[in-house]
């Protein structure tokens, strides 16, 4: 085998393969007959936030462990008001009169060639009239070294991991993230993003000490699977150079083996803590709720041609990729999933997911690849189980003033019609004379053939986006289906989505409109964030879209267009492109519950391989319309206490490049007020009582 093939560098692939090809049946049989108190933890304790019961005011949701246990090891969460588990004159002992303790019993949802079983810990938590933080222990967890390293100590050598817990009045804090791993890539290209020290991940668990989130929104790529096609069991598959033969092969015995081990260990080894320790934590102590993407399975699926998806070799790649997806971002197995709290599409595989974000926000996260085709993202049919699900979610959630709908690839975003045209007659045409020269651009562009069926490089990803002609009527569709949700129940609609490597804004907004914003059920704002790993396309292809960026008219007196968002980069230099930024970034964001405004902050990477971020902040107003308007008025509410204790580290200082606005210690790129680009930010709070790092605004106190 070729060394330039191979998919990556020994230091990563090793511990792949000795995860896939080194598993003897020797050594599987001896851990087999271990005693059932001893045990290893591979993945886990991985969080799921599942929903709130609107009856009960309880916070339903899971936890996984997988381990080569044979039986359920011991699981527990104490349950104690915020304000008694942070305030330092309160002793361990009289914080046990403040806190609730619930055993919990383990679920094995399925085991790993007869050695891993995954073990499903479901719980259901009363939520109190204040913000509760909920610890919870395992007797596994002080004998995983990897896990017991990154785990607190109560000081009697039991190791525990906490969440936060919103109280019943208080939405839900919510980071959002997509392309959590590196494409093909060579390993010094990933040194310098920093792999082993997830920059920006530390970046996440820093803002959480300050702030805790309450929930983590994957939008998609949480891992990437596309190294498979190096593997040493792709063999045959690529040295059939014919795409012809290779979507009529059938998959000899070691190619469907191989498949299953791979996907399994790619999991172990991007979700566990001896691997992948910081985002490991993370996944430990923020709920998760998960939707995937095409490199959750592989890149491009479900936008190739009908015949390549109906292939041998993607049937099996699909049903593994779809098994190992349920079992560790869902905590459930394809057979379960409605019973454990998703909603089925049309085909098996596809699963959305509509649940409560606290008081006053409701998210649809939409199935974008469990039935995709060519020609669709999802189905008809799915459409109507999903308003339908939504409909009623609202009518019993009558306090709902935000929608946030998920959708991995971004709904708004710079068409690529250009582009579409010139791959789709790839055959007869040299891409570099796409952009009327060479250099950058025809690298990017430069015809290479997708190993996958011959098909140009860029176009599964084209065919990807919801604004590429296969798909423009079905956007449409769901766009209306959204606006006259947003009319009929008076609830502002804002679009959260990833996939394309770097972050922007954009929105759909009535002409007529523009200065009375709350009063537009058509302003639904999109949120681009993306990647939070992954590196940024080349500045050439941003440049491009950036040039092609102009309004759309959507109907008559509907426009989209891109926010010119950032006016200034993280370092402080100004900027020409200002709707598209190649920067690797995360979103942060809460509800301002005394103007009832949502807040999201895209907070982009300062220095490559560095922790510290710029905060860009998009404000989207709540809307007031119709009959239903008063109720989204944001309610007065009794005092509490809704903040985590000072840091115990100092906060990073200021960047002095950037321009600040009410404190010197206070500082961010640029700002969207109300959806509307603004010169002259209104004075923002000083850090020390308000702000976390890198300009993120705490949310007020009540008092």
């Amino acid at each position: 085998m070729n060394p330039t093939a191979s998919y990556s560098p020994p230091s990563y692939g090793q511990q792949l393969r000795q995860g896939i090809h080194q598993l003897s049946l020797h050594d599987a049989t001896a851990r087999l007959h271990r005693s059932s108190s001893q045990g290893d933890i591979v993945a886990g304790p991985l969080l799921r936030y599942v929903d709130i019961h609107p009856h009960r005011q309880t916070y339903i949701g899971s936890c996984l462990i997988v381990s080569n246990h044979k039986r359920a090891p011991d699981f527990e969460i104490t349950v104690r008001p915020a304000s008694v588990a942070s305030h330092p004159s309160i002793t361990r002992q009289h914080r046990g009169i403040h806190a609730n303790t619930y055993h919990i019993r383990g679920e094995p949802l399925e085991t790993f060639r007869n050695e891993y079983t995954f073990w499903r810990y479901r719980f259901e938590l009363p939520l109190a009239h204040e913000p509760q933080v909920a610890s919870y222990t395992s007797d596994s967890f002080s004998t995983s070294a990897s896990v017991a390293a990154l785990a607190q100590d109560n000081g009697g050598g039991n190791h525990f991991f906490e969440f936060h817990l919103p109280s019943r009045q208080e939405s839900m804090r919510f980071m959002f993230y997509s392309c959590n791993g590196f494409s093909d890539i060579p390993q010094e290209m990933k040194d310098k993003f920093g792999q082993k020290e997830a920059p920006l991940w530390q970046d996440v668990l820093d803002r959480h000490d300050v702030m805790p989130f309450h929930v983590l929104l994957g939008g998609g790529d949480q891992l990437y699977q596309d190294r498979l096609l190096h593997d040493d069991f792709m063999k045959p598959w690529r040295d059939e150079k014919d795409p012809k033969k290779r979507v009529a092969m059938t998959l000899p015995a070691a190619m469907r083996d191989g498949f299953e081990h791979f996907y399994f260990w790619n999991y172990v080894i991007n979700f566990g803590f001896k691997d992948n320790p910081v985002v490991a934590k993370a996944f430990a102590t923020i709920p998760s709720v998960n939707m995937w993407d095409d490199h959750d399975i592989i890149d491009g699926y479900g936008s190739y041609p009908a015949d390549m998806q109906n292939a041998d070799c993607f049937q099996v790649l699909f049903a593994n990729a779809s098994r190992f997806y349920y079992l560790f971002q869902q905590h459930t197995v394809m057979s379960k999933a409605a019973e454990h709290g998703m909603i089925p599409g049309v085909a098996p595989t596809c699963y959305h997911i509509v649940t409560s974000l606290g008081r006053g926000i409701v998210l649809l996260s939409l199935d974008a690849r469990g039935e995709r085709t060519k020609f669709d993202v999802c189905q008809p049919r799915s459409y109507d189980v999903i308003f339908d699900h939504m409909h009623r979610r609202l009518a019993n959630q009558p306090s709902t003033a935000h929608v946030l709908v998920l959708t991995g690839v971004p709904l708004i975003y710079p068409r690529l019609t250009l582009f579409e045209k010139a791959m789709e007659s790839a055959s007869g045409f040299n891409l570099s004379t796409l952009a009327g020269k060479t250099g950058v651009i025809h690298n990017i562009i430069s015809g290479q053939l997708n190993q996958w069926n011959g098909d140009p490089e860029l176009l599964d990803d084209m065919n990807d986006h919801w604004t590429a002609g296969n798909h423009e009527v079905e956007r449409r569709h769901f766009i209306e289906k959204l606006q006259f949700m947003a009319r009929e129940k008076s609830v502002r609609v804002s679009f959260l989505g990833g996939d394309v490597h770097c972050c922007g804004a954009g929105r759909l907004y009535s002409k007529d409109m523009k200065q009375r914003e709350e009063g537009d059920p058509y302003l639904m704002v999109q949120i681009i964030s993306s990647a939070i790993v992954n590196i940024p396309p080349p500045q050439a292809l941003l440049t491009i879209l950036n040039q092609n960026s102009s309004y759309i008219t959507f109907d008559g007196n509907v426009e989209e267009k891109m926010y010119n968002l950032f006016k200034r980069s993280p370092n402080g230099n100004t900027r020409q492109n200002k709707k598209l930024m190649g920067m690797r970034n995360y979103c942060a964001g809460y509800v301002d519950e005394q103007t009832g405004k949502m807040h999201f902050w895209i907070q982009a990477e300062k220095e490559i391989g560095k922790v510290g971020t710029m905060g860009y902040l998009v404000e989207v107003p709540r809307l007031i319309f119709g009959q239903a308007a008063q109720r989204n008025v944001p309610p007065s509410l009794p005092p509490r206490s809704t903040m985590a204790p000072p840091p115990s580290r100092p906060l990073p200082s200021s960047d002095p490049h950037v321009q600040g606005y009410g404190s010197s210690t206070v500082s961010f790129g640029s700002s969207i007020s109300s959806g509307s680009a603004t010169s002259s930010p209104p004075p923002l709070p000083s850090r020390s009582s308000m702000a976390g790092p890198g300009g993120f605004v705490r949310p007020p106190t009540h008092s």
